[in-house]
């Protein structure tokens, strides 16, 4: 299937690529065209091609925007290239601390992002900063091209400091956990403005600021045995909570490791008299409040599990819906004679068929 993509003049070259941007003539949809300049670049190409072949062929998963795609690609060349969609720019570059709801929305997109890669058994392997988009809804994993399958020895490309520790038999295995310590790491990274930590500094940060929502999110994420570390589904629970339920925060609102969702209007209520209330009488109201909390959560879960198993069929059919009108759009030149030469034929063999069928009734009927 042709894809029609219209690109930028422009180009860009990197150790390992040559790049140039474009855009969907269909759908303006951002995509970023990569070809092969060393063996190493040949490599990840045709490991990209093929992480996008396994997720594509994930039927009864609809294709998350939280995940490039590939859209085109080309290995029979001398320079081989793949084309994935791009959208938005790499939080590395955000400028300052990103608000507690963007923070949460970016760590959930990654989340999503990571479950999806391991229902087809890869995991990403290099999530970092310049690799997550932001276009100012949600995040974007690109760069397929480290992707490992689940189980098999981790890649040793990167920097250290973005490199969980071993497990307990001294092996770095690409698994959930390699991918939720970097997607914490990059989560770390943006929230308090610093570069990577290894595990035991960034424990002992977020110990620094406890309490703080930033270290009840990722509370567990850099253990050094992966076995100890939250799966992406509990994690997943962390940020919807996280969006539900308001916890105290610094005055300062630069203090990032306080960063959460609800922040006190100055002057309200709450900033008044709330730091002046006895902690024991904060403590029996939030265990008289845990069973109504905990209800309540119960039900965001069931109507979640609800909405998304109404939307199931519907997600489905519409991409397929989508499939076949993609197909019939870039197929529209051949189509146009391919409905003439079938409206011919209709007409060749339904003129005398009808004729026949009249005849058997008109007979039929005298009798």
């Amino acid at each position: 299937m042709t894809v029609h993509i219209e690109f930028d003049p422009d180009r860009r070259f990197t150790d390992l690529f040559e790049l140039q941007w474009g855009r969907l003539a269909t759908s303006g949809e951002r995509v970023l065209r990569k070809s092969a300049r060393t063996a190493e670049a040949d490599r990840l190409v045709h490991a990209e091609v093929n992480a996008g072949n396994l997720l594509w062929g994930l039927a009864d998963t609809m294709y998350p925007l939280q995940l490039c795609r590939v859209v085109d690609h080309d290995l029979t060349g001398p320079r081989p290239q793949v084309t994935t969609t791009y959208r938005g720019l790499p939080v590395a570059g955000l400028p300052g601390a990103p608000l507690p709801e963007t923070l949460l929305t970016i760590f959930g997109d990654l989340l999503l992002a990571m479950q999806t890669l391991a229902k087809a058994g890869l995991t990403h392997g290099a999530i970092l900063p310049e690799f997550v988009l932001w276009d100012g809804s949600h995040a974007q994993l690109v760069n397929l091209g480290e992707a490992t399958a689940v189980g098999e020895p981790a890649r040793a490309a990167l920097e250290p400091l973005w490199q969980p520790p071993p497990g307990p038999d001294g092996l770095r295995l690409a698994t959930e956990a390699h991918d939720v310590y970097q997607a914490g790491m990059v989560v770390y990274c943006i929230a308090l403005q610093t570069g990577p930590a290894d595990a035991p500094a960034a424990r002992e940060e977020l110990a620094r600021g406890g309490g703080s929502a930033l270290s009840a999110l990722l509370d567990g994420v850099f253990a050094d045995d992966p076995r100890e570390r939250p799966d992406a589904h509990q994690l997943l629970r962390r940020v919807e909570e996280a969006r539900y339920e308001p916890v105290w925060q610094s005055a300062d609102p630069s203090d990032a490791t306080t960063a959460t969702v609800h922040i006190p209007q100055p002057g309200s209520i709450t900033q008044q008299y709330a730091p002046a209330l006895p902690p024991a009488l904060v403590a029996r109201a939030a265990m008289a409040l845990s069973p109504a909390r905990d209800e309540f959560r119960r039900l965001v879960e069931a109507k979640r599990g609800y909405r998304a198993a109404r939307a199931a069929p519907r997600a489905v059919a519409w991409r397929y819906v989508r499939e076949t009108f993609d197909v019939l759009w870039y197929s529209r030149d051949d189509l146009s004679s391919r409905i003439v030469l079938g409206a011919g034929a209709l007409i060749v063999l339904g003129v005398p068929l009808a004729l026949v069928v009249l005849v058997v009734s008109h007979l039929g009927g005298a009798k």
